[in-house]
């Protein structure tokens, strides 16, 4: 968290962005102090828009984050990327400057999954993306399925397009939120951009299978697809 709320006021500093925020869902450790010695903003996810409720995953916190902080555009960054770098940042809001002149809404952040040590990841988009998210995008929309990283979490949005989005809740929000601007927009809107290598933290295959679940609910949502008949509403939105 450290090294992100560096790189957040860096960008700042360099005039990539003009504020950043750290949206915390009600973290133990020191991530609030931590920022706010950065010069970041912390925003307390579960007293913002508290007539919602308990705060339901990331989805309800960026939900909470675009109807709270006014913006043009919003560039939404994972904490806990071992090697964040301003350089990232850089390549996520380079196409917003030519917005004028394209149709552009939609930044994809696009990248090399490496280990600590800086070696590619052996399933390039990782395991998630590659058995699950890739399989059904090719059905729904081969185009998207072409991205290099569908579910990068890493990416810029433009501000009015983020506040009417309606969001998933839960880890489904990335896919979600694709499919949503390319089903308004189509490709025009979207543009996947090369961030260069970024270090994502291992997960043991136990770990992602909520993952796995929300990324299935979230794309029988929005692919409209009828769920098995035993399966549990597991997602629900933020309209």
């Amino acid at each position: 968290m450290a090294r992100t709320a560096a790189v957040a006021r860096e960008a700042i500093d360099t005039g990539l962005v003009t504020t950043a925020t750290v949206l915390d869902g009600g973290s133990t450790d020191r991530t609030a102090g931590i920022a706010r010695s950065a010069g970041v903003d912390v925003l307390h996810v579960p007293s913002l828009m508290s007539h919602l409720g308990d705060v339901l995953g990331k989805g309800d916190s960026l939900y909470r984050g675009v109807h709270s902080v006014d913006a043009d555009w919003y560039v939404f960054l994972d904490a806990d990327i071992g090697n964040i770098a301003v350089s990232h940042v850089a390549a996520l809001v380079a196409p917003i400057a030519t917005v004028s002149e394209t149709d552009v809404v939609f930044v994809k952040g696009g990248f090399v999954r490496v280990d600590e040590n800086g070696v590619p990841r052996p399933v390039p988009g990782g395991r998630v993306t590659e058995t699950v998210a890739r399989p059904l995008l090719a059905k729904l929309a081969p185009e998207l399925a072409a991205l290099s990283q569908p579910l990068s979490g890493q990416v810029a949005i433009n501000g009015e397009v983020a506040r009417n989005l309606g969001f998933i809740t839960g880890y489904g929000v990335e896919i979600a939120m694709l499919i949503d601007i390319w089903a308004r927009f189509g490709m025009r809107g979207i543009v996947e951009v090369d961030m260069g290598e970024v270090q994502n933290r291992f997960k043991p295959d136990s770990a992602l299978d909520i993952v796995t679940r929300d990324v299935n609910q979230a794309m029988f949502l929005r692919g409209h697809v009828e769920p098995v008949p035993d399966s549990r509403q597991w997602v629900t939105e933020r309209l």
